[in-house]
């Protein structure tokens, strides 16, 4: 396949030279008119206004969206993209640290999407990369977007010198209250216990790192500004409120996590109030 990669962070680049070993040729972004596929590993807010920007070259290219995360006004990619692209969409989530998958580490990743996915599936996968197939968008997209909300969580009862059992507790409640949205907007219970939620989720990502500074004290906005990055869990923590305020949709979890970040909730608050959850 003629393959473009559009976003050019660690994940990117390892999909990149993980496609040309396959023997797929990645091309410029000056020849994306070509492109039989384009993988998209843009920030989640990003995604959708600069696919727009391209429109009118990519209109014959399959789509893979790989970036974690929803739309800047709370919506999922896929219902933002199918409003005003007719391209084929496709998901593509699992845990894959983009080191280890550069070293050739066996790892396991979802793709869902409509039909060809077992085309597709077929093109991506190696002996070092399983690839499931998932009717489940909805799911997938939800599973893989909280687990980084969840992961900070996490990392702030970590940083803030809560024990494993307490760190336990915030990810399974997590990951249940992740279910409960996903199934309220149509996923499959069964994602969440797979590759794009749990499996993701044990993952020591960098919001698990930025977790542990929020726990140690350190404010959100002097985090950030050391980075060279946008942390995709920030952002979904902000755009979940915005989906769950539209949806109608209770999120005791995310509500706790969104005060401990944004509102000025200290973690010990925040994990004394997770304590009286149902």
């Amino acid at each position: 396949m003629k393959i473009l990669i559009l976003g050019n962070g660690a994940f990117g680049s390892v999909m990149a030279s993980y496609l040309k070993k396959k023997g797929h040729k990645v091309l410029p972004e000056s020849e994306i008119s070509k492109a039989e596929a384009i993988f998209v590993s843009l920030p989640s807010f990003a995604v959708v206004p600069e696919l727009l920007k391209l429109k009118n070259k990519i209109t014959k290219s399959k789509i893979i969206i790989c970036s974690k995360g929803f739309s800047n006004d709370g919506e999922l990619l896929s219902e933002a993209l199918k409003r005003k692209l007719k391209n084929k969409i496709f998901f593509l989530y699992g845990p894959t640290l983009a080191h280890e998958l550069k070293e050739g580490v066996f790892s396991g990743m979802v793709l869902s999407g409509p039909s060809g996915k077992e085309k597709l599936k077929k093109e991506l996968e190696s002996e070092s990369l399983h690839i499931e197939l998932s009717e489940d968008v909805v799911g997938v997209q939800i599973g893989s977007g909280l687990k980084n909300a969840v992961t900070i969580f996490v990392g702030i009862a970590e940083g803030a010198k809560y024990g494993d059992n307490t760190k336990a507790y915030i990810f399974t409640k997590g990951v249940c209250e992740i279910a409960k949205i996903g199934k309220a907007l149509g996923g499959d219970m069964s994602t969440f216990l797979g590759l794009t939620c749990i499996g993701d989720l044990t993952l020591h990502s960098r919001n698990r790192s930025i977790g542990v500074e929020i726990g140690k004290g350190k404010n959100i906005r002097s985090i950030i500004g050391k980075l060279d990055y946008v942390p995709e869990g920030i952002v979904a923590v902000q755009n979940i409120k915005i989906l769950g305020i539209k949806k109608k949709i209770k999120m005791p979890i995310m509500d706790i996590l969104y005060k401990i970040i944004f509102g000025g909730m200290s973690p010990s608050a925040g994990v004394e109030m997770i304590k009286k959850l149902p």
